[in-house]
């Protein structure tokens, strides 16, 4: 992809967190979550991020979404460095940048209606009026293939996968240019999974959003990512075209991601399938 293609650029980026100090230590110990952790992400690209627990993805992602700030390095988006920002850019930039959670009951107030959650943002920023909050309230949630019968339910009126429709649907209303999903479906069933992760690809093809999917495993990936960077232990230690790194994987813990799949699983079948023609 071209240079000025690019929508976010992460440069050399650090995050450490102290831990308690042990009597006989001299120096204050840190967990290096984040160690000098850099990538691009293209317009209207989806790149995964792979890794097991504790490897530093998620905290990635807070400092892509500006809940964390880094100790080094920097993030660009759209070419301006988001932590340097005034204020007012900065409320700009987190319009562009939205995020969808693991969780999507935890991250729902149980006290909106859907209509409520996904206009908030609009009325918030005063980007609807009144009159209108009706029409886009169904317009959003008929994105994600919700529809008028749920406009006045409340979060535990759905079930999970439909929570997870209604917080990709929050997040598409401020129309952004980059959408984060942190474990976004790793609290579904396989089934469901399938069906959200068709419905993030086919957004990315309507409206060229970009992606920053993050998994802890590698078959949900594989499925949606164009790009997959591996990390481990706070470093990206490989990154590749998705298909390259199914048949032509470099690093160890790479190779041990993709062994972890169970055989009986289809997307593990299907690959093989291709490596062995």
């Amino acid at each position: 992809m071209p240079t000025n293609d690019v929508l976010l650029e992460v440069k050399d980026l650090v995050k450490h967190f102290p831990v308690a100090k042990h009597r006989n230590q001299q120096e204050k110990a840190v967990v290096k979550a984040v160690d000098s952790v850099s990538f691009n992400v293209h317009k209207g690209e989806i790149l995964g991020i792979v890794g097991e627990s504790g490897s530093g993805k998620s905290t990635v992602a807070k400092l892509v979404m500006q809940l964390l700030e880094p100790d080094e390095g920097q993030i660009l988006f759209h070419g301006n460095d988001i932590f340097k920002e005034s204020r007012k850019e900065r409320i700009e930039t987190k319009k562009q940048v939205q995020m969808v959670f693991q969780d999507p009951y935890s991250s729902l107030n149980p006290r909106m209606t859907a209509k409520e959650i996904v206009t908030e943002a609009l009325i918030i920023h005063k980007k609807i009026a009144k009159k209108e909050v009706d029409n886009k309230a169904l317009e959003l949630l008929e994105e994600v293939g919700l529809g008028k019968q749920h406009l006045n339910r409340y979060p535990h009126q759905f079930s999970g996968g439909q929570r997870q429709r209604l917080s990709i649907a929050r997040a598409l209303s401020l129309k952004p240019d980059l959408i984060v999903c942190d474990e976004a479906v790793s609290a579904l069933d396989v089934s469901i999974q399938a069906q959200i992760l068709d419905l993030l690809k086919q957004l990315q093809k309507t409206y060229g959003i970009a992606f920053i999917f993050i998994a802890h495993g590698l078959p949900a990936v594989k499925q949606i990512s164009d790009r997959i960077a591996i990390m481990y232990k706070g470093k990206i230690v490989e990154m590749a075209s998705s298909d390259e790194i199914f048949d032509a994987p470099k690093h160890t813990y790479t190779k041990k991601l993709i062994d972890a799949i169970p055989p009986s699983h289809p997307k593990y079948r299907k690959d093989r399938m291709v490596r062995e023609d």
